[in-house]
């Protein structure tokens, strides 16, 4: 027989305020991210593969929180009176629900944080982020599995979670477990925010986008937040009255995965904005290609700077550049008087060098001129 609790309390309340709203708040983010990839024209990534799958975790796990209010009492008020009004099967149910909202919970936030690293390798490739990147994954990857033999193998058997009625049955330190995995989790939530920084804050170009690319990019902050908070309400979360504790270590636990997946969306949303309002291109401090004589623009790139990809997409690609040049070839035959076949206009280093070549050679040589300019931001 499935129990209905009445929506009484101001726990119950927040828990269903919270589940619902963010539910639904994520599921837009990440629709309004792909609609703006429509509106740019681009192609689905790795990165919003992983981001839709973190946003459905991360909806699944409300419903569960849902359910919980609803069907299993979280909120209502303490276990002993629950147990004396409805029995103890609601807080059985209870006890099983933690065990698909734990997984979920670190599901939700692996595929974020990957979806996360996926778009920095993308629009970041440094070696040195590229390296982070990766490493960072493989920390990521060894949590989630390492969070979900834990959660089925911390009471064993597996039924003496939710059946403490079993022989023999016994359940390591869940409050600690929870602790630990919640550190691991800021630990990489910090990693994931700090790696851009440094980039971002050597990009050559005015202060206010600076600031808006380190504020954009710097939302993840929120996440840690949040993940600080959890952690503290954890601790001090009590199994053996798990109705009445749970709800604020509950809120917490669902607010962190959607707010993760709404954020990493929002730096994607851009094309939203419109063209017109908001360039979609990243430039460097350098002289325009316009204001150079034709023969001296040049789309050449090295390692010193970062320059605009003219990408009409409002993705952000940052693509180093570096001193441009040119290369004069002349070719001269001794039987031709002064004849001389160029790429440039003859002058006078080129005269010399052709004087030298004919000396050296016979009267028949190939010079060759280089002309370089250097940009200094």
């Amino acid at each position: 027989m499935v129990v209905t609790f009445p929506i009484e309390s101001s726990a119950q309340r927040q828990v269903l305020g919270v589940a619902i709203s963010f539910s639904v708040l994520a599921a837009i983010a990440v629709c309004l991210r792909l609609l703006a990839h429509k509106l740019a024209r681009k192609e689905w990534i790795t990165s919003d593969y992983f981001i839709i799958a973190a946003a459905i975790f991360a909806v699944g796990l409300q419903s569960i929180s849902i359910t919980g209010v609803l069907q299993a009492g979280i909120g209502y008020g303490h276990v002993t009176t629950i147990a004396a009004t409805y029995g103890t099967e609601p807080i059985t149910k209870l006890l099983k629900l933690i065990i698909p909202l734990q997984f979920l919970w670190v599901l939700s936030l692996s595929c974020t944080k990957i979806s996360i690293l996926f778009l920095y390798l993308r629009i970041f490739p440094v070696t040195w982020v590229v390296r982070v990147s990766w490493a960072t994954m493989g920390v990521i990857i060894a949590w989630t599995i390492g969070t979900i033999l834990v959660g089925c193998l911390i009471c064993r058997p597996f039924a003496y979670n939710w059946d403490q009625t079993i022989p023999g049955g016994s359940c390591g330190d869940q409050v600690t477990s929870f602790t630990v995995t919640g550190v691991i989790n800021l630990l990489t939530d910090i990693v994931v925010l700090v790696t851009p920084m440094p980039l971002l804050y050597k990009l050559q170009m005015a202060r206010y986008k600076k600031v808006t690319f380190i504020a954009i990019f710097g939302l993840g902050g929120f996440t840690c937040i949040i993940s600080i908070l959890r952690i503290s309400i954890l601790s001090t979360m009590d199994f053996t009255d798990i109705t009445y504790s749970l709800p604020r270590a509950n809120i917490f636990s669902g607010l962190e995965p959607c707010l993760a997946v709404i954020l990493a969306s929002v730096p994607m949303m851009r094309p939203l904005l419109g063209r017109a309002k908001y360039t979609p291109e990243v430039t460097a401090r350098r002289p325009s290609n316009k204001s150079l004589p034709p023969s001296k623009r040049s789309r050449s790139t090295g390692d010193g700077e970062f320059q605009s990809l003219q990408d009409n997409s409002s993705e952000v690609c940052l693509q180093p550049i570096g001193p441009e040049h040119e290369v004069h070839v002349a070719i001269q035959n001794s039987t031709e008087t002064g004849g001389i076949r160029r790429g440039s206009e003859d002058s006078l280093e080129a005269r010399e060098i052709r004087d030298m070549n004919r000396r050296q050679n016979g009267g028949l040589g190939i010079s060759v001129q280089q002309e370089w300019t250097v940009y200094v931001a």
